[in-house]
């Protein structure tokens, strides 16, 4: 049984196991794509320019490396484009290390933004990385203080009056000053033609599709009738259920022998419990399903009941009941009142802790341990009447030869006074 609701939760995990209509991408270096609620028959030309990308920047190198200090300390300010801005506490005396360590433990998680040190023969830099893809998500960060030596794509002026006024402006890194090492940019690719741009490298420009766009090229997008993969998950459940039926046969069956002198029982032959399950699940099997259209019973997938209970697929009939209703296989089959679902309300009646297996169990479990009980008990009792039997019978013994010799005494007395006698 649990063997049986194992593969039948596998069937049910695997949300592409009864899909009727299967999405393929013929380059998976270019794309990859799945199918979701919506999606309809069809081909389509993908072509991929470019991919969507996160920004990296780099501050300037600072020479005596990773173990820089900042005495004043003060306050990291950085900005995702104009979508976001972000600020890191920087205590006073901090080291690059430890600037880092903050950023990471601030940003990382919250901000998907995080920093690592780099270090060549000009000094030390801290590289900080996004995980925002998309146009006008560039990392600009400043600092105050002495923390300013750590800017990157900022420029700051100060006016007549005091007014302090920040500026973003993208500049590559090279040799050892600030900037840029990767732009932040949009996916670019056409769909039959059609120029597209995402933010992401996961489009749903495609009404029921998601597209994953892995690298530039080619790949022809395709949504077609799932009949392999259905096949494969019908035959799955067959499978199973038909592993079930051979084993629970095999625990109610008798045999009689050729010449009908002798008979071998199942160990559950005649149990109730056994019988009310298998008589659920067969009822539970052959229930019509109302909610997948004009799919309501196996026999249209070609899938029948045997003398034995077991089922049998015939592949021409699956096939044809497969082209006939495949926009109704998974609700028939995984839907909320299909069959898997009404197969499982039947088993986990009898495998769930406590049910009525597990009740089983505990009850014959019970028995056998009464069973021992009585017979350790009668086992002592043996034993009790044994040592007792043995004590009776040693004590006869005992008085048997006192007797004995009681009477031989008696007879050579008496033998002694007629010898006197004569």
């Amino acid at each position: 049984m649990e063997a049986f609701e194992a593969s039948l939760t596998a069937l049910t995990s695997n949300k592409t196991s009864f899909d009727g209509l299967a999405a393929k991408s013929s380059s998976d270096t270019v794309a990859t794509v799945t199918a979701n609620s919506g999606a309809v028959a069809g081909s389509y030309a993908l072509s991929v320019t470019n991919l969507a990308t996160a920004s990296r920047v780099a501050t300037a190198s600072l020479s005596s490396g990773s173990s820089t200090t900042f005495a004043s300390g003060g306050k990291l300010t950085i900005d995702v484009g104009n979508n976001a801005t972000y600020s890191v506490n920087v205590s006073a005396g901090a080291s690059l290390s430890s600037i880092r360590d903050s950023i990471n433990s601030q940003l990382s998680s919250s901000a998907g933004i995080s920093a690592n040190i780099v270090t060549d023969s000009n000094g030390s830099r801290l590289v900080l990385s996004s995980e925002t893809t998309g146009e006008n998500t560039d990392i600009f960060m400043s600092g105050t203080g002495d923390l300013s030596v750590l800017n990157v794509n900022v420029t700051s002026t100060t006016d007549d009056d005091g007014v302090v006024t920040v500026a973003h402006n993208l500049q590559k890194q090279s040799g050892t000053g600030a900037g840029y090492i990767t732009l932040a940019g949009d996916a670019k690719f056409t769909l039959d033609g059609l120029e597209m741009t995402s933010s992401t490298n996961t489009t749903s420009a495609l009404s029921g599709l998601s597209i994953t766009l892995t690298g530039k090229g080619d790949s022809t997008i395709s949504m077609s009738t799932n009949t392999d993969g259905i096949k494969t998950s019908v035959e799955s459940f067959v499978t199973a259920y038909n592993t079930l039926m051979t084993v629970t046969n095999a625990l109610t069956k008798v045999t009689v022998s050729t010449d009908g002198s002798s008979t071998d029982a199942g160990a559950l032959v005649g149990d109730a419990t056994m019988r009310t399950m298998m008589n659920s699940i067969r009822s539970a099997l052959v229930d019509p399903s109302t909610t997948s259209g004009n799919l309501s019973i196996l026999a249209q997938l070609g899938v029948s009941t045997q003398r034995d209970g077991t089922l049998k697929v015939d592949e021409t009939a699956l096939t044809a009941g497969l082209e006939a209703n495949y926009d109704s296989v998974k609700s028939f089959f995984t839907g909320d009142d299909g069959l898997i679902s009404r197969l499982g309300n039947v088993t986990s009646v009898y495998t769930a802790t406590g049910g009525l297996l597990e009740t089983k169990e505990d009850a014959l479990q019970g028995t056998l341990d009464s069973l021992d009980t009585q017979q350790d008990s009668l086992d002592r009792r043996i034993e009790t009447l044994q040592t007792s039997l043995y004590s009776k019978y040693n004590t006869m013994d005992a008085l048997v030869a006192q007797l004995n010799a009681t009477s031989s005494s008696i007879l050579e007395t008496l033998n002694a006074l007629n010898n006197s006698d004569d």
